[in-house]
């Protein structure tokens, strides 16, 4: 898919499972901000390896999803595929590849895009529900200013300048 913005913006989620669909809440919010004019928000739903249509020829990428981990819910993680260990197998179906395959996938590309996941900490994701839980909701700022901090980034290394970046961390 040729496009001319070279960063994406992907928000991953399942919209009824409360807090398992933060990353398209965030994706949301997102697209109501004036950002450059080299940046694309996608809402990617539940989509699988069909997403890795949308890495090709940017820059950097940055996956917004929920995400495990041993911290309280509402934590907002920031890591790269570097940061995991990624034990992706393939399946019999491409829409069962989740994100797993997705940043397996973003190092086959030539070039590959810079992979960033801002992920938050679900509180509820067993529960059919279109609200985030109170905890994750109030997140949602933080991590819109987390993913314009990446944004914020990309123009910084294109200028010689390293931004302090959030110290990533292990888990999904």
């Amino acid at each position: 898919m040729a496009t001319n913005k070279d960063m994406l913006i992907l928000g991953v989620g399942n919209l009824l499972l409360s807090d398992e669909g933060v990353g398209i809440h965030v994706a949301q919010q997102l697209q109501t901000k004036s950002l450059p004019s080299n940046v694309e928000v996608i809402d990617g739903g539940t989509g699988g390896f069909e997403l890795i249509s949308y890495f090709s020829g940017r820059k950097k990428v940055i996956i917004i999803d929920a995400v495990d981990g041993d911290d309280e819910p509402g934590t907002i993680l920031r890591f790269t595929p570097d940061d995991l260990n990624i034990a992706w197998r393939p399946s019999f179906s491409a829409h069962q590849t989740g994100i797993e395959g997705l940043l397996h996938f973003s190092k086959e590309l030539s070039p590959p895009p810079e992979v960033v996941v801002v992920g938050v900490i679900p509180k509820e994701t067993r529960r059919l529900s279109t609200s985030l839980s109170k905890t994750v909701k109030k997140q949602i700022p933080k991590a819109v200013a987390a993913v314009l901090k990446e944004i914020g980034a990309l123009a910084a290394s294109a200028n010689d300048k390293a931004p302090c970046l959030a110290k990533p961390s292990e888990g999904f």
